[in-house]
This record gives C-alpha cells, structure tokens and sequence, in this order.
C-alpha cells in the first residue's frame, strides 16, 4: 500500500485511518498533518488501526504524541480495530489506560461527540 494514511472528517472530529506507524519518517508526515488540523481548531481524532496487526515503540510514540497534543487543546483520541497484538503491546508497556478504545469509528464518534 502506498499511501500510509487517509484523513477524512466528521463534523468537528477528524478521522485518520493509518496503514502503517513503523516508519518514524512517515509518522512526522502524519502528525505534521494532524498538528495542522489541531492548529485550525480540530482537537479530537479517531484513529483507525485497521489492517494494521502490529506496531512497535514508533508506532506507539505517534500514539503517545497525538493524544498529548490532541490533550494541550481539549480533545481526545479513540483508538478503534485494534489488533489483539497491539493491545497486548499497551497492556505490557502498562500504556493501555492512556488511550480509549473501541471496536468500530461509528463506536469512536459517538462517544467523541458525547464529549
């Protein structure tokens, strides 16, 4: 796959489904991406993980980042399609309670939009 995300939004929320967080170059392309989104006043994502069975410690810092950033502004993220290999990764690395996830981005508007 050659393109390593797409954004699409829904009402106030932006919806990033990423292919691939393994590239730390690649990662700087989205949030440099998503930084402009929070900078013109969007401040809450969903991220879709989906056809994405793993991640590592890169993978994990973009996480880390968004929701930081996403945080300084008010917002959130949730996390939805998460593999079984990536929520063990954030159960081990004692990262899970960080994040919210949910099994669909219908799930992850709903409860954006109900906050």
């Amino acid at each position: 796959m050659d393109q390593v995300y797409e954004l699409r939004q829904s009402g106030r929320i932006k919806v990033l489904r990423v292919h691939n967080l393994l590239s730390e170059f690649a990662n700087r392309e989205i949030l440099s991406i998503a930084q402009g989104c929070i900078d013109d006043g969007f401040n809450r994502f969903v991220v879709d993980l989906e056809g994405m069975p793993y991640t590592n410690s890169v993978g994990l810092n973009f996480l880390i980042t968004l929701q930081s950033r996403c945080q300084d502004q008010n917002g959130s993220i949730v996390i939805v399609n998460v593999s079984k290999k990536i929520i063990q990764l954030l159960e081990i690395t004692k990262l899970q309670p960080l994040f919210h996830l949910t099994d669909s981005v219908d799930e992850a508007l709903r409860l954006l939009n109900e906050a």
